[in-house]
């Protein structure tokens, strides 16, 4: 897995992770930069390209991370808290592969499924990150 930056107007406004060439995810017209070697990215900080070479810097001389990037990450986690919290107490998963689940059982793990795909796509939604439509949590 690669890690990318998407730059624009100086600034990094999505962080996405990927296996694919980051073209096969995003239009081929995005600046997207690999920052896989980064041990820290987050949104809104500055991005600049020196003869090729891009550096970034937190954005926030204080170190703190930005208001956006704190409550894209809390909603990202309460959504996943609730859908995992949920899959370990009803044991969704175990029944299904262990053939016990019932009909309304093995649709609801599709749904939550689909739930988990939906929320790793999130950041290809136009707008993103000012404008997020969540998943709703199964």
């Amino acid at each position: 897995m690669k890690k990318y930056a998407r730059v624009v107007a100086g600034k990094v406004d999505n962080i996405f992770e990927t296996a694919n060439p980051i073209t096969d995810e995003f239009p081929a017209d995005q600046v997207w930069v690999d920052v896989s070697a980064l041990p820290k990215i987050d949104y809104s900080w500055n991005a600049v390209n020196t003869n090729g070479v891009w550096t970034f810097t937190d954005s926030d001389m204080w170190g703190q991370p930005s208001l956006l990037a704190m409550q894209l990450r809390n909603a990202r986690t309460n959504r996943l808290d609730k859908a995992n919290t949920t899959l370990a107490t009803s044991a969704l998963v175990q029944k299904v592969e262990l053939g016990l689940a019932t009909p309304a059982e093995k649709a609801a793990l599709l749904e939550y499924k689909q739930f988990f795909i939906d929320l790793s796509n999130v950041n290809k939604q136009p707008g993103y990150p000012l404008t997020v439509n969540w998943p709703e949590v199964p």
